[in-house]
């Protein structure tokens, strides 16, 4: 994995995390942006049955966050997974979770406000945007309220394994 965004310390934290966990990487662009995708399955086991997450991480440092780029990029990085789910062997149950990651130190109040807004879900796919800021290392997305099922409380503590960088 050659790239820039690993030059990146909050990247690399965040990659060195995922690849415990047998994350694969891959480099795209979305638009004019390089994104570092990380690929992955986890399972929630419960009483009654256990659910694949089919994990797809865009991972994107930009310089602001407005909430037009943040909207814009989800819907992208959303459709991606949708595309490319296929990648992933299919048991019983399983869904797919779009977690587009945008790390900047500049977010604007509009990009804050949305991204603490319910998470997107249609069809067994999942749509968590996340934002890190990394001028104080808070990571920004759902309120939790929001969250009832087992499958996003299992998403959201994925989340804060992966991407929560309070340390770095």
């Amino acid at each position: 994995m050659k790239t820039d965004l690993m030059k990146n310390a909050h990247v690399s934290a965040i990659c060195e995390k995922l690849k415990q966990d047998n994350f694969q990487f891959k480099e795209e662009k979305f638009d004019y942006l390089d994104v570092l995708l990380a690929t992955g399955s986890q399972f929630n086991m419960s009483w009654l049955k256990t659910t694949q997450i089919n994990f797809f991480a865009f991972i994107g440092v930009v310089e602001k966050v407005s909430m037009e780029f943040a909207v814009a990029y989800a819907k992208m990085s959303l459709s991606y997974a949708m595309k490319n789910h296929a990648i992933f062997p299919k048991q019983m149950y399983n869904i797919t979770a779009s977690v587009p990651i945008l790390i900047s130190s500049c977010i604007d109040d509009d990009a804050k406000q949305w991204i603490q807004q319910k998470p997107k879900s249609q069809l067994g796919f999942h749509e968590i945007p996340v934002i890190l800021d990394s001028g104080n290392n808070a990571l920004l997305l759902c309120n939790k309220s929001t969250r009832h099922s087992g499958n996003k409380k299992f998403l959201a503590g994925l989340i804060q394994k992966y991407f929560n960088l309070t340390n770095i």
